[in-house]
């Protein structure tokens, strides 16, 4: 039990130190220029991201009217053949029954 005790307070120590040491690099000008440059690569970034998302989404609505506007072309001509086949069997039963 004494080594599990001893590891933690050890253990507490460094972590402790270290803590130390890492908040005071934090606090230097260097730190703080790569703070600022982090910053502003990531504004960057999340413009590029936006430029990016609005060029995507009207690429699919122009996709979606596109293939809207084909589906739609090609129902008219479906409706249209079957049309021309109910006329042709109209006008054969019609002869067939004369």
């Amino acid at each position: 039990m004494e080594s599990k005790c001893s590891n933690f307070w050890m253990g507490l120590g460094l972590g402790s130190i270290l803590g130390a040491i890492v908040y005071r690099c934090c606090q230097s000008s260097k730190a703080k220029q790569v703070k600022d440059k982090i910053s502003h690569a990531l504004h960057v970034a999340t413009d590029q991201t936006e430029d990016f998302v609005g060029s995507a989404k009207d690429k699919v609505i122009d996709a979606g009217a596109k293939v809207a506007d084909k589906v739609a072309d090609t129902t008219f001509n479906v409706a249209e053949k079957a049309d021309e086949v109910k006329n042709k069997v109209h006008n054969f039963a019609d002869n067939a029954k004369k």
